[in-house]
């Protein structure tokens, strides 16, 4: 019987919900060839995973729930690290004055980010990522000017991207850039996604901006993902969350990065 193996379980449960955005079924016997787990915590995985609402287990298996293949990957990814994430994206938002212009990806960190600059005077916002711009449509008190980039729509990202939005982007220049990746890989100096859309738009995004700041909850650094988005001296710094191991940090900043670490603790600015 397979023992489990080196993945954590937060990474391997990201794995299967990935697998079944790409071929919509997975099977108990495919994971535990893939993952070189048991059985039973393949099971686990699944009964997890279907609680959250992502997945539907089925005999031998699990599919994509039948509704829309966004709704599922963006309900995830908004559960996953939501401490972490609000509070990297306090610290990310403090970076922000009035009159500044920024472009977000299609995070859900990033996302965090909008109750707070909503609040700042003067600030353009650029982005791909129709929850922000669902956000910030319904904000009737802040003076954000918006410039929504559009191209092909992912349902998986609900984000838009493709050459059209890559072109878009590369028409712009921004102060500020805040982006979040799939995996910070600190041997290979490198940051990677699982996509190579998604790739080349946050790339895009690193370039048109004057600063380019990482944003990094520590479950990124136990994470693998294909596709090579910038190196990790591209960024002018990174937010880490306190969870966020002192070699990876070491590693960031040995790379030429300046690491902020947010700490969860810290009230945000309306004593929340």
């Amino acid at each position: 019987m397979p023992q489990d193996s080196i993945w954590s379980t937060g990474s391997r449960r990201n794995a299967v919900l990935e697998l079944l955005l790409e071929q919509e079924k997975v099977t108990v016997r495919d994971l535990v060839d893939r993952f070189d787990v048991s059985a039973m915590t393949v099971h686990r995985d699944l009964d997890a995973l279907e609680a959250r609402g992502v997945l539907r287990k089925v005999r031998g298996g699990a599919t994509m729930q039948p509704t829309a293949v966004y709704e599922g990957s963006l309900a995830f990814r908004l559960g996953e690290q939501r401490d972490a994430k609000e509070a990297i994206a306090r610290q990310a938002a403090r970076r922000v004055t009035p009159g500044s212009s920024v472009v977000l990806d299609d995070s859900t960190t990033a996302l965090a980010m909008v109750p707070q600059l909503a609040l700042i005077a003067q600030l353009t916002l650029v982005t791909n990522f129709v929850s922000i711009v669902e956000e910030l449509s319904q904000s009737t008190d802040n003076s954000v000017t918006l410039i929504a980039i559009g191209g092909a729509y992912n349902h998986k990202y609900h984000a838009f991207g493709g050459v059209l939005a890559e072109r878009a982007l590369a028409d712009l220049r921004v102060d500020l850039c805040f982006v979040s990746v799939a995996a910070i890989d600190i041997p290979r100096a490198g940051t990677f996604h699982q996509e190579a859309d998604q790739a080349v738009i946050k790339r895009a995004m690193t370039e048109i901006a004057d600063e380019s700041v990482l944003l990094a909850d520590a479950s990124k650094f136990s994470k693998r993902a294909l596709h090579r988005v910038v190196d990790i001296g591209r960024f002018d710094a990174a937010i880490v969350d306190e969870e966020t191991g002192a070699d990876d940090i070491a590693g960031l900043r040995s790379g030429g990065v300046a690491v902020e670490v947010a700490s969860r603790s810290v009230l945000g600015d309306d004593g929340s």
